[in-house]
């Protein structure tokens, strides 16, 4: 399966499991959100009741009441089966503290988004970084690969020389250890680049037992010149971090805590009403029952006055919790500057580097070629030849080291920058 950057950043948005579980938090959290803006809707309830009394009920009235001498007379009343239906109604007025809970959800539901947005950049951090690797690896195999065939060729040539009694055996054995060198790391190469590819699929949701190809390649091309200040990098990473919008989303939910604990020190009005229809009888004969009614409508004031001073420590303790995240957005930002200040630092070397490695492998290459034309003429050992293709391979894969360097250093200084995105 060819396999771009693009298209495996795609594939991670829609298939990477982490972000399906963060998907069901932000529906999770405009749940909650709808809960809370239900507790400012009307609350209508139906109920009914049925009681069997094996006594009638007592009251206590006067014994002049009652036609008796008693100061004070029981009297059973009632019938033996009694049945109450009604329907209640309550209507929140002035309801400060649900109407703090309701703008405490629509933060919270403001996370959940900013906490998605942060983990899909997350996920293309890892993406692109095992992507990367894989490209790194597939050419650093393809050198070795190269210096393997050209190792097992001076391999035969040197115990061809020691069988005609023209070369040292140490010349063999230093090219057979050459050689096993070069099969060990091709052998370590590919286990590494099968665990980084499973690693991969798995980043982007590709559960099929199928092999990718890689179609992107290694070299940064124009990139490279994107140089920042670090006051520059800090504003673009202000505007675009979703880490930062995190925390200061954090500060606004433990400050709307602050305000929904304040608003229980404040009254609350509600409309409340009811429709009621009562029977009561010693037989169960219903066409014969009166359903006497009864219904009111009105107003309820709940006024707080002292509750143990718990409601002053929950405000102490939300003003406590709100200067803790202001804290930690500081402390946040100046982790994010110092990030961004070493990033940019090792950018700036890491393009030095390449230049560096660039002049590097020309010279190894003019080198190697020099030493060819030795050999091919009889003026010059295999060994030096040996040793010419090895630094010849090294410095093609110092120079891949450059090239992956800055790669990986782009990529995180646009995740620190806030710009790496799924799509």
């Amino acid at each position: 399966m060819a396999l771009a950057l693009k298209d495996a950043l795609e594939m991670a948005k829609h298939g990477n499991k982490a972000l399906q579980a963060q998907v069901l938090e932000e529906i999770h959290a405009q749940e909650m959100t709808r809960e809370a803006k239900g507790g400012l809707l009307p609350s209508i309830s139906a109920n009914a009741a049925y009681s069997r009394y094996f006594e009638r009920p007592i009251i206590f009235l006067p014994g002049s009441f009652a036609g008796t001498d008693k100061a004070v007379q029981d009297v059973a009343f009632g019938g033996k089966n009694a049945f109450d239906v009604f329907v209640s109604l309550h209507q929140p007025i002035l309801a400060p503290t649900i109407q703090q809970l309701k703008e405490g959800s629509k933060i919270n539901e403001q996370l959940a988004d900013q906490k998605t947005a942060d983990l899909k950049s997350r996920v293309a951090l890892q993406v692109s970084t095992r992507y990367l690797d894989i490209l790194m690896m597939d050419r650093q195999l393809g050198l070795l690969e190269q210096s393997l065939k050209r190792n097992v060729k001076a391999l035969e040539d040197a115990r061809s020389l020691l069988t005609q009694g023209r070369g040292l055996k140490s010349d063999t054995l230093r090219s057979f250890v050459a050689v096993e060198n070069l099969r060990s790391s091709v052998s370590y190469l590919k286990n590494r680049m099968e665990v980084f590819s499973m690693e991969l699929k798995r980043l982007i949701g590709l559960d099929e037992p199928i092999d990718i190809v890689l179609t992107d390649q290694l070299e940064i091309g124009n990139s490279q010149g994107e140089f920042y200040q670090v006051e520059e990098a800090l504003q673009i990473a202000e505007q675009n971090r979703n880490d930062l919008h995190i925390q200061q989303l954090a500060i606004d939910y433990q400050q709307n805590k602050l305000k929904v604990a304040q608003a229980g020190l404040l009254p609350e009005l509600s409309l409340i009403g009811q429709y009621q229809v009562q029977a009561q009888a010693d037989n169960l004969k219903f066409s014969q029952y009166a359903l006497p009614r009864t219904s009111f409508l009105g107003l309820r004031l709940s006024v707080p006055i002292f509750n143990g001073n718990r409601t002053k420590s929950q405000i102490s303790q939300a003003r406590i919790k709100a200067r803790q995240e202001e804290i930690r957005l500081s402390d946040l930002k100046d982790e994010v500057k110092t990030e961004l200040a070493t990033i940019i630092s090792k950018w700036k070397e890491a393009v030095t580097q390449l230049g560096i490695q660039e002049t590097t492998v020309k010279s190894a290459e003019l080198n190697h070629q020099i030493i060819d034309d030795r050999f091919r003429n009889g003026l010059g050992s295999r060994l030096e030849l040996t040793d010419a293709e090895l630094a010849l391979t090294q410095a093609k894969i110092n120079y891949l080291n450059a090239v992956y360097n800055l790669r990986m250093l782009h990529v995180s200084l646009q995740h620190a920058l806030g710009l790496l995105r799924l799509s």
